[in-house]
């Protein structure tokens, strides 16, 4: 009974408006289809009726729907063409006509695909999916609905994503995923609610009452079902509210409550004999056989189980019969009737058997036709292609030469430029190399200027280093003499006095003017002498700065001494502090040490 519950619930999302207002309103524009010209608002009129009429009268529908297609073809308007390619395919669907359907829905699919149509595509697919499901080609069935969810979200219709995620929700109650379906219907469900769409929010809580019955826990499902029935009621959908009537018996069946069961399926089956629908009626005469079964009413569940059987007959449902001899076998095997429940089991099993072998042979020649189709759509993809390789070629060709051609041309410019280049290039290094050589010889005289004024400052230093010496000699002969005469005149205090105040003078004056005069003239040839020497050791004495300096002059310790007023042995103390705090290791290392910095 799973696939006449699919093609109900498929029926159900489908037609969900109020029956009365919704057929007067397409009365009416059917009043005015006799007055449009033939323009696109005509075009657009036939489709909407043939839309309409699609799952109610199929012979009304597919004359609306054929017009709007030549109409379409006359005026060259390939959305119309498409979408009346995709209700005839659902005319066929709504028919059982499940290999004419594919047909036009691939017609269909191929127009939307290469217009780049989202919202045509989610439609192509969902209508492709609705076949598959009822079919059992579920793998088909799950990838067609999971490409109509991606294309809805491409064209952003809240209406179309809801749908295909109810679709999704749908196909995994029948596959006894509870967990998936519920999980699609709660999406399904958020988004109706948000969009204000009520006719599938109905939908949606009539599922997940479904999902519930299936793990048969009837007050779960009737919680979910009694709000999709209110929202039913309120709507005035009939077909809706038989759907959620006979939802609710099922639950009420499982509860083991008959009397709640035979009202909601006898509620649900005048709806349908009012809309004139025999296989909702079918369906729920099998579901009242089953209550009046369970109420141990035997004989009128025989009665209604055998009733349905002829109108299943009637509708050419071998589906429906089968689901018939399987309640009929139901209820005798409860009677204790072994005999006749075995005879209707029988026929049951024979019955579905055929179903699947029919069904096994429809699936191959479906095959059959798609592999003849692919491969004579690949031969003529392949005369295409060599035709398109052969075009690119000749015109890779033509590119090839123009390049070439580009590529030589270029390349002689570059040529040409480059030599240009390389000419002015190389004068300008020769010009280059003629100044450097200018240069370097106007820097070699300049350096060679500057070594002759520092050998001569060098020279004019150490001449004023040896005056010094030979003054301080003579002052220092000056001295003895005075000291001498200092020794002979002991007897006179005052001229002994006198003579030591002038040596005192002489020696102080000498010290300080010979130093000042030497240091300043030291200064201005070695500028930076000192600022070293106090870079490297900062702790040095005056003292030591003094001999350092003499020792640059590459003076002598005796003629350090005469110039400093000290002794040689005293010098030569300052020279070995002096080379202790350079870090130097011999006394030779010095001079050279001090000459270079």
């Amino acid at each position: 009974m799973t696939k006449v519950m699919i093609h109900i619930m498929l029926l159900t999302m489908l037609m969900q408006s109020p029956p009365a207002a919704f057929a007067q309103y397409f009365h009416e524009k059917e009043h005015l289809l006799a007055e449009s010209g033939d323009d696109t608002a005509k075009i657009n009129l036939l489709l909407e009726l043939g839309e309409f009429y699609v799952s109610r009268d199929f012979e009304k529908a597919l004359l609306y729907l054929q017009e709007a297609f030549l109409l379409s073809t006359e005026h060259g308007n390939k959305e119309g063409i498409a979408a009346s390619l995709l209700w005839q395919g659902r005319a066929y669907y709504y028919k059982d006509a499940y290999e004419i359907a594919f047909r036009y829905l691939e017609r269909a699919g191929q127009m939307y695909y290469n217009l780049g149509s989202d919202i045509g595509l989610a439609n192509y697919y969902f209508a492709k999916g609705a076949i598959n499901r009822i079919i059992g080609n579920n793998l088909q069935a799950l990838q067609d609905f999971q490409h109509m969810i991606g294309y809805s979200k491409l064209a952003e219709s809240d209406d179309l994503l809801a749908l295909g995620y109810l679709s999704l929700g749908s196909f995994y109650i029948d596959r006894a995923e509870l967990s998936l379906a519920r999980k699609y219907l709660h999406e399904a469900l958020n988004i109706s609610e948000r969009i204000g769409d009520q006719t599938k929010s109905a939908i949606v809580l009539t599922n997940l009452g479904r999902s519930f019955t299936q793990i048969h826990a009837p007050d779960s499902a009737l919680y979910f079902l009694e709000k999709g029935l209110e929202i039913r009621k309120a709507l005035k959908q009939d077909r809706g509210i038989a759907n959620s009537l006979y939802e609710m018996g099922k639950a009420y069946l499982i509860k083991k409550d008959p009397k709640q069961a035979l009202d909601h399926f006898d509620a649900s089956k005048d709806l349908y004999i009012a809309m004139k629908d025999d296989t909702g009626i079918c369906i729920n005469l099998i579901a009242l056989a089953e209550a009046y079964a369970l109420s141990n009413n035997f004989t009128e569940a025989r009665s209604l189980a055998n009733e349905s059987l002829s109108l299943a007959d009637n509708l050419n449902n071998p589906k429906l019969k089968s689901t018939a001899y399987l309640s009929l076998a139901n209820i005798e095997a409860t009677n204790n009737n072994y005999e006749a429940a075995y005879a209707y089991a029988l026929l049951h099993k024979n019955l579905e058997d055929s179903l699947a072998i029919a069904n096994r042979e429809r699936i191959i020649r479906e095959l059959e036709v798609k592999f003849q189709s692919a491969q004579k759509d690949g031969e003529i993809a392949l005369l295409t292609s060599q035709n398109e390789l052969q075009k690119r070629n000749n015109q890779l060709l033509t590119i090839s030469i123009g390049a070439l051609i580009a590529v030589l041309l270029l390349t002689f410019i570059l040529l040409r430029v480059k030599l240009a280049v390389a000419s002015k290039q190389r004068k300008l290094y020769e010009h280059e190399r003629t100044i450097g050589q200018q240069s370097a010889k106007l820097k070699e005289q300049e350096q060679q200027v500057l070594r002759h004024q520092l050998e001569s400052k060098n020279r004019e230093l150490a001449s004023k280093a040896l005056e010094m010496l030979r003054i301080n000699e003579t002052i220092g002969n000056i001295i003895e003499k005075l000291e001498q005469c200092s020794l002979e005149s002991q007897g006179n205090s005052m001229m002994e006095k006198n003579i030591k105040d002038i040596i005192a003078g002489l020696e102080t004056q000498l010290k300080n003017n010979s130093w000042n005069e030497f240091d300043s003239i030291f200064k201005q040839i070695h500028s930076d002498f000192y600022h070293k020497l106090l870079h490297i050791c900062p702790d040095l004495s005056p003292a030591e700065i003094k001999v350092a300096a003499f020792l640059k002059l590459n003076l002598s310790t005796k003629e350090i001494a005469a110039i400093t007023y000290k002794s040689e042995s005293g010098v030569k103390s300052t020279r070995y502090r002096l080379r202790q705090k350079l870090g130097l290791q011999s006394d030779d290392s010095l001079i050279p040490y001090l000459i270079q910095l």
